[in-house]
């Protein structure tokens, strides 16, 4: 008895001390604000208890508004919101451990070690540590999805039907609180199911039965059930409120229906896989359905885009290796997975070759297939148990290839949806865990039936192998995951808000995506900053009313401007009656110039950055930064243009000091910032624009030229401004 209680004792101890420690792992990547996407909605919705996008997520929320209180200042609110995702996160990974000990049979236990690895593993995938450290409802999501999976475990362990019942309850609960976070922790759900048929058919076998589920337990579980869904209270008792953000405005229980099945939204079928009618969607369709959009062709779709790009590239992203985390479109190399062994990357990406730095590649990852093969090895290992191979690969599969049934990604994607899938991922970590215990075991039969020296130092040198996987994936990953002093989105919309007049009748500020509309949200409601402007998505409140909005503003004299997304969007409509004032586009009642000079240099006194230096700047922020210094050089030109040198130096000075050219992954654009220089007289700034620029295309082109010639034909968008910006600054 003693021993087991020892037992019991050092699994909740190492299942306590993995929490602790991943939890401390996600806590120093933390990013300390607002980021890109849905992050700056679910922090203001959650701040003010506010209705965000359908279906909603209260139950995060509800935890977040508590987070929010241990904010000392507004300032502080969003990092401790995204506090919430890392310490969900950090708690999978106990739950993670002790699931894979319960899969394993009470008189064969799997060694701790192997739990262990397998832990590590999923603490330390792509997936997992890039939701773990911002605001986003997917690391709670799969808090409450393993929980939910170990307590039905420990139901199915418990050997008195009695005691057990608590457990059903328990995920009764469990299952409601998921509903209320996201719709994943639903996919556990035929998980539970075949556990539950696997220990009747178990007790059904030895008579005992009786007092197995008796009628009044199920009257429980549904009673539990709708405990868990209560916070959905929350959206219709809000929405009536009319706060500020107040998407769905669900005030009965049909609309709240609505809102929740998400019935404004685009459906996408099971059938065809082909289905959406967008610009340019047959075009890219084509590219992987053969050019056919018949069943063969569907059925083409779906297993080279849809099952392998969509899903089994991201599974390879976590366990193998990651070329870039540039947006994939079915470039060979833009989004591609490796492996860091050079035969097989030659064929993946064409080239073995590690990319310079200048080409943004801390998102370079490899893991030499280590936590692959482990979990390859896990997938024969398990089989033999079949109960807990079941068990776990309906999870695997649900959370993956039935997942890419039902979602029936269209192409392409407005960015990558691995996230999607990291139920997946988080079964593939078991598969890990009993793929380290079939190493371990075989290498204890190697040293029992040899006895040379040698063969003693076998499951030491298997232990190391193991470890590396872990190892690898926590060393390669860190540079990129590391949030800790990143401010982009912030400093985005903040430079947005201040590109506009501070004004009596208050100025309207009209956006249109996701990355500049959310970050202005959390500024204005969370952080009160610039809440002299009105900002509407044109997306949430329709063009009619756009139309009516401006129209009515220009009338009453109010300022009315436009985001980039929003011109892009909107600007043929205006013709010549936009002008570029910072960061954003002013709409005039008359035809003017394309820049406001003077207005534009006013609002950059309030236009800043947060350092940049050793930051790693992911695709979206780099969108963001480059947009700026264009508006820069647009500013300096018109300028110059002006006779007004001195003013246009200070422009491109201030913002050399604020943004490193490291910061930049387009060269032409750099080469265009050399020219400014040159045009304003700053001959030394420009000389170190242009020597920057040489070595960073020296070492690019060099990279670029390990590729075959017909690899290198096949990138004209990539080779050909390098070719051209070389050739003008004179590098052979």
């Amino acid at each position: 008895m003693r021993r087991y209680f020892q037992q019991i004792s050092r699994e909740l101890v190492i299942g306590w001390l993995l929490a602790i420690f991943a939890s401390a792992i996600y806590l120093l990547t933390l990013e300390p604000t607002v980021s890109f996407w849905d992050s700056g909605e679910f922090i203001s919705v959650s701040y003010l208890l506010q209705v965000g996008h359908p279906p909603g997520a209260p139950f995060y929320q509800l935890l977040a508004h508590i987070f929010s209180w241990f904010a000392p200042t507004p300032a502080q609110v969003a990092l401790c919101c995204n506090a919430l995702s890392a310490l969900s996160a950090g708690f999978t990974v106990m739950f993670l451990f002790w699931t894979i000990l319960l899969l394993s049979p009470p008189d064969k236990k799997i060694p701790l070690p192997a739990a262990v690895i397998g832990s590590l593993c999923y603490l330390f995938c792509d997936t997992a540590w890039f939701s773990a450290v911002e605001s986003e409802v997917y690391s709670l999501a799969m808090l409450i999805a393993s929980a939910t999976l170990w307590a039905m475990l420990r139901w199915y362990r418990c050997p008195d039907h009695r005691q057990a019942q608590r457990w059903l309850l328990l995920v009764s609960l469990l299952l409601g609180l998921g509903f209320c976070t996201h719709l994943l922790t639903l996919l556990t759900t035929p998980a539970l199911l075949l556990l539950f048929i696997f220990k009747f058919f178990k007790a059904k076998k030895t008579n005992s039965l009786q007092g197995f589920f008796p009628p009044a337990l199920l009257l429980f579980m549904v009673l539990f059930f709708a405990i868990g869904l209560s916070p959905y209270a929350i959206v219709p008792i809000r929405a009536s409120a009319n706060p500020p953000i107040n998407q769905g405005s669900p005030h009965s229980f049909q609309r709240l229906k609505s809102y929740i099945a998400r019935e404004d939204y685009e459906k996408a079928p099971l059938y065809p896989r082909i289905w959406r009618n967008h610009p340019n969607d047959s075009l890219y369709a084509s590219d992987w359905s053969g050019g056919e959009n018949n069943f063969m062709g569907n059925l083409r779709y779906y297993t080279s885009y849809q099952l392998t790009y969509m899903y089994f590239r991201y599974l390879m992203w976590n366990f193998s290796g990651r070329y870039n985390d540039r947006q994939g479109f079915g470039s060979p190399q833009n989004g591609q997975f490796i492996t860091g062994i050079p035969p097989i990357d030659r064929l993946l990406v064409g080239t073995s070759a590690r990319p310079p730095e200048s080409l943004h590649t801390r998102a370079h990852n490899t893991y030499y297939l280590l936590p692959l093969i482990l979990g390859l090895l896990g997938f024969y290992a398990l089989s033999s148990r079949r109960k807990a191979f079941w068990a776990v690969f309906t999870l695997f599969l649900m959370g993956g290839i039935i997942l890419s049934l039902y979602l029936n990604h269209p192409t392409y994607e407005p960015r990558e949806r691995d996230y999607a899938y990291i139920l997946s991922f988080y079964a593939f970590a078991i598969f890990i865990a009993f793929g380290s215990e079939w190493l371990l075991s075989k290498a204890q039969q190697f040293k029992q039936n040899n006895k040379k020296i040698l063969s003693r130092l076998c499951p030491y040198c298997i232990y190391l192998i193991i470890l590396a996987a872990p190892a690898l994936m926590a060393f390669q990953n860190w540079d990129d995951h590391d949030r800790s002093h990143r401010y982009i989105a912030y400093d985005s919309g903040a430079n947005i808000l201040n590109s506009c007049d501070r004004h009596p009748q208050r100025a309207i500020l009209f956006c249109y995506g996701d990355n500049d509309t959310f970050p202005l949200w959390y500024l204005q409601q969370v952080e009160n900053i610039r809440t002299d402007i009105q900002v509407e998505n044109i997306a949430l409140i329709g063009y009619h009313k756009f139309v009516n909005l401006y129209t009515q503003c220009l009338q009453s004299g109010r300022p009315v401007y436009l985001t980039h997304y929003a011109y892009n969007a909107f600007h043929s409509q205006f013709g010549p009656c936009l002008q570029l004032e910072g960061n954003t586009y002013r709409l005039t009642q008359t035809p003017c110039d394309s820049v406001a000079t003077h207005p534009f240099l006013l609002h950059l006194n309030d236009m800043t950055w947060h350092p940049m230096q050793h930051v790693y700047i992911d695709e979206t922020g780099c969108k963001f930064i480059e947009q700026y210094w264009k508006d820069i050089l647009l500013l300096a030109d018109n300028l110059s243009s002006q006779g007004q040198n001195d003013k246009a130096r200070w422009a491109l000075d201030k913002t050399l000091s604020e943004i490193p050219l490291s910061a930049l992954q387009d060269v032409r654009l750099i080469y265009d910032i050399g020219q400014a220089c040159l045009r304003t007289g700053n001959t030394s700034a420009h000389d170190n624009v242009n020597q920057y620029l040489a070595d960073i295309l020296r070492q690019q082109l060099d990279y670029f030229h390990t590729l075959s010639p017909q690899r290198q034909a096949a990138m004209p968008y990539t080779l050909g401004p390098r070719n051209e910006i070389a050739s003008l600054i004179g590098i052979q």
